[in-house]
C-alpha cells in the first residue's frame, strides 16, 4: 500500500484509539445530583440520593411524583416541574425559592431525576 492509501486507515485507527465520538466525555457531563448541588437545592430541600440534601427551608422532595400539585399552585406534570425549577417566582411570586438561573436542559435533567422519587 502507498502512504496515500494508508492515510484514511491511519486516521480511522487513531480516532478509535482516542475515543472519538460526537458526545462529550462522560466526565464533562453533569448528573442530575451534580446539577442540584450546583444550583444549591440541598441547602433548602431533603432530596434522597443527593449528598448533603438535608435542608429544612423547603419541603422534602421525596415522593414528589405522588403529589398532585407543585407548591400547592401548579399541577404536578413533568413539563410543569421543569418550568417550576426554572421559574418558581413566575408561578408563586414571593415564595422563598429564588430564581436560580436554571437552564432548560438542566431543568429537564433535574425534573427527570425528581420524577423517580417514590
Amino acid at each position: 500500500m502507498t502512504q496515500r492509501a494508508l492515510l484514511p486507515l491511519s486516521l480511522f485507527l487513531f480516532s478509535l484509539t482516542m475515543g472519538c465520538s460526537s458526545a462529550p466525555p462522560r466526565a464533562a457531563q453533569s448528573s442530575a445530583t451534580d446539577l442540584m448541588i450546583h444550583y444549591g437545592c440541598p441547602t433548602c430541600h431533603v432530596i434522597p440520593g443527593v449528598p448533603g440534601a438535608v435542608g429544612k427551608v423547603g419541603p422534602s422532595l421525596a415522593a414528589l411524583p405522588q403529589r398532585s400539585y407543585l407548591a400547592g399552585v401548579l399541577p404536578n406534570t413533568p413539563a410543569n416541574l421543569e418550568q417550576w425549577v426554572m421559574h418558581p417566582q413566575k408561578f408563586q411570586p414571593g415564595i422563598a425559592m429564588p430564581e436560580m438561573g436554571v437552564s432548560p436542559a438542566d431543568a429537564r435533567q433535574i425534573a427527570a431525576f425528581l420524577e423517580t422519587m417514590h
